[in-house]
């Protein structure tokens, strides 16, 4: 009897520590194309079947990029986070320094002290 309850112990041991994973790899292939994360796909403010970038007509990555630049070149990330909420932007990495708008990804470009030197919109 004792060596029965081993093995079941054993058993469910081994099916309980297979590691789990909360999406499949197709399906964060597809995010990552996108450029959605779970969150945006869930409240149905990005489609994970549209490509990364749907920029709209009346402003180009250059323009953007300006602007952001204009307002956060030489400031520590903070301020710079701080900007980039205020203008609608919403962060999609923990470390915030990648920003996602109107179809539009801005990505901070930093030196080592934490200052800004730019960003880069695609």
């Amino acid at each position: 009897m004792k060596m029965n309850y081993w093995v079941v112990l054993a058993v469910v041991g081994g099916i309980f520590s297979q590691p789990v994973f909360a999406i499949s790899e197709a399906y964060r292939a597809q995010l990552e194309q996108s450029g959605c994360t779970q969150v945006d796909e869930a409240n149905g403010t990005c489609h994970v079947g549209h490509t990364r970038h749907h920029p709209r007509d009346d402003e180009s990555t250059g323009d953007i990029a300006r602007e952001i630049d204009s307002n956060i070149a030489g400031k520590y990330q903070g301020e710079a986070v701080d900007y980039m909420e205020d203008a609608g932007w919403h962060s999609t990495n923990g470390e915030r320094t990648r920003w996602r708008k109107n179809g539009y990804t801005a990505e901070f470009d930093m030196t080592s002290s934490g200052k800004l030197e730019g960003v880069s919109v695609r």
